[in-house]
């Protein structure tokens, strides 16, 4: 592929909005104290939320955010920091690639709810809020942007799999820069889900945004690795190995890892802080290991995601030469 840049990065964590709790917290300052989430029959499930805003910023006055699901105003806080500011115009137009994976749980949960109890006065101003593409349409308009849209529907490795489709878009001149974004909501439904597959896993909320362009930035995308499947009986570990086989670094190289068990003994497991923020979770990686290469920490910078159900992938960031 053509080399790419990264021009700007944001993220909303349940240490709050922006990178600069979200630092905090994965340098150790501060540690995150779960909350709960109240299932209709009084049972309580645990749950890291994002805390919410004391000030309205500019973006969250816009006409299309008024009555939107938390995760639309996730997407649209991440990519927001990303940019930093105003958007310069760029030739080609400006791409989104969204990541989710439960998507907007809460609106469809009322609309659904409303359903089952009488469908001829279920809300319709519920209805658009529960497809999987609403965050990105939202972002869209916001941004004013009418260039390629797509929402990337997978696991926790699906942010990775979104920076790889960007690449491609860059690389084919199909948009002239691109933001990859990823986010997540909780509700006691996903957070019921998650524990018939883990009763130690704690459900998670927020989003991570990059803003990539081809022109060069203080940030590159160096690598992405082959997607490493673990169905059809294959274990994750096995495909984890692949994944760091393939991404040039050996057994203890990686600095940000999600879902890569101690038992394989790589990197910084970030859901241990943040809590298993399913399609945001892979987003919050790849923005700590570019954040890292930002402050200094280090010159390159290797990310790893196990999802949770699908495959494994890798990306491999460093300061450009």
């Amino acid at each position: 592929m053509n080399r790419i840049y990264l021009h700007g990065y944001g993220v909303v964590s349940p240490a709050g909005w922006g990178m600069a709790p979200f630092r905090e917290v994965l340098d150790g300052v501060r540690t995150l104290v779960p909350g709960a989430l109240e299932r209709p029959d009084g049972s309580r499930r645990p749950a890291f939320r994002v805390p919410a805003l004391t000030v309205r910023p500019a973006w969250s006055l816009h006409a299309r955010l008024r009555r939107s699901s938390p995760i639309s105003q996730f997407t649209v806080a991440a990519a927001s920091e990303a940019f930093g500011g105003e958007r310069p115009g760029v030739e080609g137009g400006l791409g989104i690639v969204s990541c989710v994976m439960g998507g907007s749980v809460q609106y469809s949960r009322r609309f659904f709810g409303e359903v089952l109890v009488d469908p001829s006065t279920a809300s319709p101003l519920l209805f658009p809020e529960t497809v999987f593409n609403a965050p990105a349409s939202h972002l869209a308009a916001v941004l004013g942007t009418s260039a390629r849209n797509d929402t990337c529907v997978a696991d926790e490795s699906g942010f990775i799999a979104g920076l790889a489709i960007a690449a491609d878009w860059l690389s084919r001149g199909v948009v002239g820069e691109c933001l990859v974004v990823a986010a997540e909501e909780a509700d006691w439904t996903t957070a019921e889900a998650g524990r018939l597959f883990s009763r130690r896993s704690v459900l998670s909320e927020g989003s991570a945004a990059v803003w990539l362009r081809r022109e060069p930035g203080p940030v590159e995308l160096t690598r992405i690795t082959s997607p490493q499947s673990y169905l059809r009986g294959r274990p994750r570990t096995e495909a984890i190995a692949a994944v760091i086989a393939e991404a040039g670094g050996g057994i203890g190289t990686m600095p940000f890892s999600h879902g890569v068990k101690a038992g394989v003994g790589v990197g910084r497991r970030l859901e241990t802080q943040l809590g298993e923020g399913l399609a945001a979770s892979g987003g919050w990686a790849c923005v700590a290991a570019i954040d890292a290469l930002m402050r200094g920490e280090s010159s390159v910078a290797t990310v790893c995601v196990a999802g949770s159900n699908l495959q494994v992938m890798g990306a491999m960031f460093q300061k450009p030469s």
